[in-house]
């Protein structure tokens, strides 16, 4: 996903050195994605020695020599086929966690029931995130793509939402034994 990312973003961006585009995947992408600073920097260079980008260096006044990263006419046909690979949408959802309830018999139930707790308070947290986050993208996008950027919210809305609920309702099974 994240040679999809930096393509996208220098496809509508244009021109950039990896730090922007980290910056940019933080400020607009971080709630689906979490991508670290090294790995963009990875992926920059396999994709500039597989002809993705093409790179040039810039030197502005006493600054750090950067790399400027342009995607190339075959990066755009990369993009492209790795969207088109997008469009077969699919769920398997796997939870490791489920190895905790599998094997309960191993731990104390109080000790269960804490995680959870943490876990309920954690999940409002990212769920209140989100909805900032949602709001202030939603006065910042163009117009014309506010609708698909308030499905990209919605789903994840949707999912962590259905991951509290998830929680609290196991939460209470629990203390309900």
């Amino acid at each position: 996903m994240i040679p999809l990312y930096i393509l996208g973003l220098l496809q509508r961006f244009g021109p950039q050195h990896g730090y922007q585009i980290k910056k940019t995947i933080a400020e607009q992408l971080s709630d689906f994605t979490q991508v670290k600073l090294p790995t963009i920097y990875y992926h920059l260079e396999k994709m500039e020695a597989n002809g993705l980008l093409s790179a040039s260096r810039e030197k502005p006044g006493s600054r750090p020599e950067k790399t400027i990263y342009t995607i190339t006419d075959q990066g755009e046909e990369s993009f492209q086929g790795m969207l088109a690979g997008l469009l077969d949408f699919e769920y398997r959802p796997t939870f490791p966690s489920d190895g905790v309830f599998y094997f309960s018999d191993s731990l104390h139930t109080a000790e269960i029931a804490e995680h959870l707790k943490n876990y309920i308070e954690k999940l409002r947290g990212i769920i209140d995130s989100i909805q900032k986050h949602k709001k202030e993208t939603l006065q910042v996008v163009p117009e014309e793509t506010k609708t698909m950027v308030q499905i990209i919210f919605s789903h994840h809305e949707r999912h962590y939402q259905a991951e509290l609920d998830w929680a609290e309702e196991s939460l209470g099974n629990i203390e309900g034994e």
